[in-house]
């Protein structure tokens, strides 16, 4: 699963590795579900833009956005293209979700070791997501889920899912609007190859999402 992440990288640097044009981001450390996040997209013209959506999705359909009571923050990538909530966003509303890592629990027998994860090779992460917009309500509300599929040999020791993260090459194919069929897009769901990420203990402040510092990413002595 994917339920905290970080993105603190420069918004410049964002612009010109997603080829779009940002919006001022504030630095954060401890991104949680239901809060505001960037997220990319690609527009009938062609053109990708990022736009703020909320972390968890609201499908469409929901009558009462206010009233909606689920967090689908993430999503599984086996089963969604059939899951109401999130087959239409798969055939029409496919997304990137920028990150500069996340953060997953190690559980033992009487307590959970966080770590942030981050790539090897320093560059971003670009995490398979969905979004929607909900015009039910007074307000239009965009929102967004993260993809997770089952874990690699270097998330194991963790958990056994993880975030979908998608290299460079495949991020036209994923966010293309004309393409409407999931099926075509499966290749692309599987965990990260092996050496793609490396990870961390870090403190336990960041359980509280309340928190939201620099120094949460440090690693422990």
């Amino acid at each position: 699963m994917c339920g905290r992440y970080t993105l603190y990288t420069h918004e410049d640097d964002l612009a010109s590795l997603f080829e779009v044009i940002t919006y001022p981001l504030q630095r954060r450390y401890n991104v949680a579900p239901t809060q505001t996040v960037p997220i990319v997209v690609q527009q009938q013209t062609g053109e990708r833009v990022m736009t703020p959506a909320r972390w968890g999705l609201i499908p469409h359909w929901v009558a009462d956005p206010k009233a909606f009571k689920a967090n689908l923050f993430n999503a599984r990538a086996e089963s969604a293209a059939e899951k109401p909530s999130f087959r239409d966003a798969m055939r029409s509303r496919r997304c990137l979700v920028p990150a500069t890592g996340f953060y997953e629990w190690r559980k033992s027998d009487d307590s959970k070791q966080p770590f942030h994860i981050q790539r090897s090779d320093g560059q971003p992460l670009a995490f398979a997501g969905l979004w929607s917009a909900n015009t039910r309500g007074a307000e239009s509300v965009v929102s967004c889920t993260i993809l997770t599929v089952a874990a690699n040999r270097d998330m194991e020791a963790l958990h056994d899912r993880m975030p979908v993260i998608l290299e460079p090459d495949a991020w036209a194919r994923w966010v293309d609007p004309q393409e409407f069929d999931p099926q075509r897009l499966e290749d692309l769901l599987v965990p990260a190859d092996q050496g793609t990420l490396t990870m961390y203990p870090v403190g336990r402040a960041v359980g509280n999402s309340r928190v939201d510092e620099p120094n949460l990413i440090s690693p422990l002595a």
